[in-house]
Order: structure tokens, then sequence, then C-alpha cells
């Protein structure tokens, strides 16, 4: 659900932006809009991007509006938005992952929600302004793209968006643009925060057509929820191999949003949910050929799961083997407040000073970004055999082979320089359940396509020789 928002820009950066621009320098310059802005032309083939997208569009249609009543339905409908060739390698086993994963969500939310009761906030897309669920004009909080203008404007080419000079004013008054127009030559005297109009600038003994385009922080909340206290949380989806809660006291992402939503809306929000669900098929507890249950610690099901294939064999637990009791007493030490290793939640809250050093830290970046002088080299690590779409391309410019360089990026296109993150392509596909389109059956939604679906007994093995890995987060 794309909250309406006009403040957007020709150039943004984003918390993923930075984190490229500080892991490596040349695979930021092909990718950051204020460089080259190149993306692959056609459909996402990285396995998990696309898996991370599938799983952040049902939740958004599941905590929103929740057309599909069932996020299933809305992976299913996901998944068929995109054309047999345009699927990547690995989509069909990955559908058969999601619907795993989906199905222990809700009801491990079901558990998990009931102390919090989390909801949904609703808002006006205009304002912000908190309104009643269902309300005339409100939408659910679910997948808003912000903009925040960060007073840094660019002095660009017109014909080809290059920056060609960069400077800081804040907009205060009538008196300071004057003030600061007369300080800064090269600015068009003519020139507001908010005009948009081209200007001839004298670059040297040059003279190029350009445009001064303001610079913005862009991103996208996954959600924003309201507790039972009526405090407002941030909330992100994170899918991944295996749940990292290290790394969260210094999270960029959590101190960039929280750094946007005290500049965005106009009530405070307490903290930042950060749940992480992991890239593994929970299943019914495992049996023996014997038909009894197994105590394999390795197995991968939940205490609950456990617990009622107990019930359903004994009645009670207390008439279940001593060795089965043992079994459900560690499984339920497995699991936290928190959750288990399927999907837990995190709290998370930042200092009013690391707040103020998260906004240092940007615009230090932004500087550093901005640096018409800085050499872009590359940063290689292992990660760049499955992290990097421009791998080839980086081998090839140190080889110096422009004629298969230029090659290389025929399969790459410049992005438009309009900041819409939800105009996915995909989402021109979907479909939603309407009159002329009923719900799909949840039997064929569990059941889809099983003769692609990897088997239970050989999930261990790659099918069909490929092997894919959960390195990435999305």
């Amino acid at each position: 659900m794309l909250i309406e928002n006009e403040d957007t820009s020709q150039f943004t950066i984003r918390t993923s932006d930075r984190r490229t621009f500080r892991r490596c320098l040349r695979k930021w310059d092909w990718q950051s809009s204020l460089r080259q802005n190149l993306r692959h032309s056609g459909t996402e083939q990285n396995i998990n991007f696309w898996f991370g997208s599938a799983i952040h569009f049902c939740m958004e249609d599941y905590e929103g509006l929740n057309r599909f009543e069932d996020p299933r339905r809305a992976l299913y409908a996901y998944y068929h938005a995109f054309s047999p060739d345009e699927l990547p390698l690995g989509a069909e086993m990955h559908y058969s992952l999601g619907i795993s994963m989906l199905t222990y969500y809700m009801t491990w939310k079901e558990k998990h929600n009931k102390q919090t009761e989390f909801a949904t906030a609703w808002l006006n897309p205009k304002t912000y302004e908190p309104m009643l669920p269902g309300a005339p004009g409100a939408i659910p909080a679910v997948e808003i793209a912000f903009y925040i203008p960060l007073h840094v404007y660019t002095i660009v080419d017109a014909d080809d968006n290059q920056i060609i000079d960069s400077f800081f004013y804040d907009g205060a008054s009538t008196e300071d643009l004057q003030i600061f127009l007369a300080q800064h030559p090269e600015v068009p005297q003519d020139w507001t925060p908010t005009s948009s109009s081209e200007y001839c600038y004298v670059l040297g003994e040059t003279k190029h057509l350009v445009k001064v385009i303001g610079i913005y922080y862009h991103g996208t909340i996954d959600r924003i929820v309201v507790d039972r206290y009526g405090r407002y949380w941030l909330w992100d989806y994170k899918t991944a191999k295996k749940a990292d809660t290290a790394k969260l006291a210094t999270d960029d992402q959590v101190s960039a949003y929280l750094w946007g939503a005290a500049k965005l809306f106009p009530f405070k929000v307490y903290g930042f949910v950060y749940l992480q669900m992991t890239k593994e098929k929970i299943k019914e507890p495992k049996r023996l050929k014997s038909g009894e249950l197994s105590v394999d610690k390795r197995q991968k099901t939940t205490y609950s799961l456990l617990r009622q294939a107990i019930l359903e064999d004994y009645e009670t637990v207390q008439r279940a083997p001593t060795k089965l009791v043992q079994f459900l007493n560690f499984m339920a030490e497995q699991e936290e407040p928190e959750g288990d290793r399927f999907i837990r939640w995190d709290f998370i809250k930042r200092t009013p000073e690391q707040i103020k050093t998260t906004e240092e830290n940007i615009y230090g970046e932004l500087a550093d970004m901005l640096n018409p002088n800085k050499v872009c080299y590359p940063t290689p690590t292992r990660d760049c055999s499955w992290d990097c779409p421009f791998r080839e391309a980086c081998i090839l410019t140190d080889m110096k082979d422009d004629y298969a360089l230029a090659e290389f990026f025929r399969e790459f296109e410049a992005r438009p320089h309009e900041e819409n993150d939800n105009e996915d392509e995909w989402r021109k596909h979907i479909e939603w359940p309407d009159a002329e389109h009923p719900l799909v059956p949840m039997e064929t939604v569990m059941n889809f396509d099983s003769s692609l679906v990897i088997s239970e007994a050989d999930e261990d093995e790659p099918a069909n020789g490929f092997e894919f890995y959960y390195e990435e987060e999305c």
C-alpha cells in the first residue's frame, strides 16, 4: 500500500545504497541513482530477492487489506504473475518453501501476538495522521514508501543526468536564500528549492544545460503497528538462512528508519519490530517405521507440533514414554519469548543520541558519495559470486576488455529517474480476487504443481543438479 508522497526526487540514497557504498565502490557506481543507476533488464533472476519480494507481498496483503484472506493465496497469485520463462531458477522449490513458512507464520503469530496485541495502523495517506481502521480515506500502513529531503541539491547535466556539482541549503528563510545565492554564484539566482526549471550553467569554458535537483533519503517501511498500549512501532520482515540478532544493536536500517520516522510522522514511534523468518520447511514430527514418534533432535519441527502429535497418540503428555516427554521438554527449551528457530521477533529502540549520530553518518556518507574525484575501485570478496550481478563486468573492467564489457551491459538498463518501489512490473499481472475472479481454493494453493516440488525424501539433495544458497537477507 503506497502512501501518497509528492516529495520524490530523481536522486535518492537508501540504506542499501549506503551499504553497497561501504562494501564495494565499483558496484555502488554501477547501481546508485547518484551514478550510473543500472539494473538488469527483465525480471529479477536472483532467487533470494525474488523470494524476498514474494514474502513481502504476502505480508503486505495479509496484514493490510487482506484481499486474499490467506497469505498463501497471495503467494499463489505472486507466482502466477510471472510467465514460465520469467521465473528464476528454483522458483518452484521456493514456492513450496514459502507455503510452509506462511503456514507456520499464522500459527506463530496467533500464539506470540497475544501479549503485545500488535495491529496494523491506519493512516491518512497525505498527512500520516492516524485514522480508524476502515475509515473513509484511510489506508493500512503497509509498504509505505517515504522520501525525506536532505537539503542537499545537485546541479545535473540535463542531457545525461550526470552530477556536475552539489550544495547544501536548509531553506530556513527568504533572506537566507538570498544570502545563500550571493555566496554561490554557480546556482541560478532565480532558483528556489521547489523549482525544477532548466538553467544554463558555465563550467570553465563549457556551457551546460542543467537542472537543480534535491536529494532525498528513500525507503519503504514494511508495516507500522500499534500495540495494546497505543504505542506505534515500525515493523520489518526479513527472510534469511538463519536469524541474526548480534547485528541489531548497530543495524543501520533500524537506525535510519527510526531517524526517518521522527521526521515523517505526527506521532511518536516507540521502537522497531524486527521479525526474521528462516528459510526452512517446518514439518510434522518425524515417525519411525514402527509408527512411533522419533526423538531425533535434528528434525525440523516445533514444540507445539510435537505436543499435538503426543496428545493424538497418548491423549495426555503424562501417558507418553519418558523419552518423548524429555524430548518435548528439550523442544520447549529451544523456544524463547522472542520465538524459535523458524520465526523470531526482536524489539529494538534507539536513544536520541543514536538518532542524531545516524543523521551525522548519513550526511557524512553523502558528502563522500558526491565527491567528484571519488575513485570507485572494487572490493572483491567470496560473496561476489552470488551477491553481485556485476561480477563479470568487474572482471572485464580489470581486463580492460571494452568490447566484451559493452556486450555485457547490453543486458542492463538505466532505471527511470522516478522513484516508486511499488511499481514492480509483476504487480501489473497480479490477479486480485473480485466478482470475476473468486478466491483460489486452498487445496489448489497447497497442492499446486507438486510434481515440480522437491520431495521430502530428497530435500537435502539438489534437484536436477541445481544447488541454491540462502546467504542473502531479503
